[in-house]
């Protein structure tokens, strides 16, 4: 077999592999997120929550994507298992991403308002935030695919160059 043949075949692998752990890392990270999609009207609100546990993680995260974004539309909120707010922020970019602290196990409320004149689609996702092994499943394999295209470029350089110098 040729060499770029052989070094294709590799690439294959290499983005192949990039792709099926970029897959399961997102559904590792995931799984433990509770999500809501939903047409918010204007003047509106809606509410997700999750049962996170402190002995688990010290840290929640909440997300909110906005389509059609409009500056100072959307507000979103945080209460705790005892009612308490713990987080209040304006929604400033069409995908809003927040931690914060979990200081008892619970649940967890998230309320996402459209104080907006239009009505909006909304995604908001909230739970405990992942662990740094579950993450670094998706960032590895995005820089498995990265070297996999990467790897495609060198091989194409190296196949045009053997392929002059056989015709010289």
């Amino acid at each position: 077999m040729q060499k770029p043949v052989v070094m294709m075949a590799v690439i294959g692998v290499l983005i192949a592999a990039g792709i099926v752990l970029s897959f399961y890392g997102s559904q590792v990270i995931t799984e433990g997120l509770s999500q809501k999609e939903e047409m918010v009207m204007a003047g509106s609100s809606f509410e997700i929550s999750s049962d996170i546990d402190m002995d688990t993680t010290r840290l929640g995260v909440f997300v909110v994507q906005v389509q059609n974004f409009k500056e100072g539309a959307i507000h979103a909120k945080i209460f705790d298992p005892l009612g308490a707010e713990l987080v209040s922020t304006t929604v400033d970019r069409e995908s809003f991403e927040k931690r914060f602290d979990v200081a008892t196990s619970g649940t967890y409320r998230l309320l996402v308002e459209n104080a907006g004149q239009d009505q909006t689609q909304i995604i908001a996702v909230i739970g405990p935030m992942p662990d740094p092994e579950k993450l670094s499943f998706g960032i590895t394999g995005f820089y498995i695919l990265i070297l996999g295209l990467i790897g495609i470029v060198g091989v194409g350089i190296y196949a045009v160059r053997n392929r002059r110098k056989k015709a010289s």
